[in-house]
């Protein structure tokens, strides 16, 4: 497991993208698209700067045919999808964890620590 911590400000999410992007490249243990690790990577930092705590911590573990990555806040509100509107420009981003990931959920994080993390998984192609 590969581990990064930023402080939770909106100009940290850019710079967690790239290094799930260069981890995910790195594992030698399977090939999953880097692009869609992006996208997904930056809806969930994003929505744990947005509405979490820093510090932001992010996990990414390789594994046979699988990259799991994990983004772990201070906040302890679970996220919930919502429905939004077509024109929106905002709040769809468990939506796609929904579409596109392989399989995607929440854990609170054990005390004395208190928060939340969301992970989501990919399978190589």
């Amino acid at each position: 497991m590969t581990r990064l911590t930023i402080d939770g400000k909106p100009s940290d999410v850019p710079r967690a993208r790239r290094w799930v992007v260069r981890t995910c490249r790195q594992c030698g243990t399977c090939e999953v698209d880097t692009d869609l690790a992006e996208l997904l990577t930056s809806e969930v930092v994003g929505n744990a700067v947005r509405h979490g705590q820093g510090p932001v911590r992010l996990d990414v573990e390789c594994r046979s045919g699988t990259v799991r990555i994990s983004v772990t806040d201070a906040g302890s509100d679970a996220p919930l999808p919502r429905h939004v509107d077509y024109d929106a420009t905002s709040g769809r981003g468990l939506a796609l964890l929904q579409a596109l990931a392989h399989t995607w959920g929440h854990t609170p994080t054990p005390p004395p620590d208190h928060g939340k993390s969301v992970w989501f998984e990919l399978r190589a192609d």
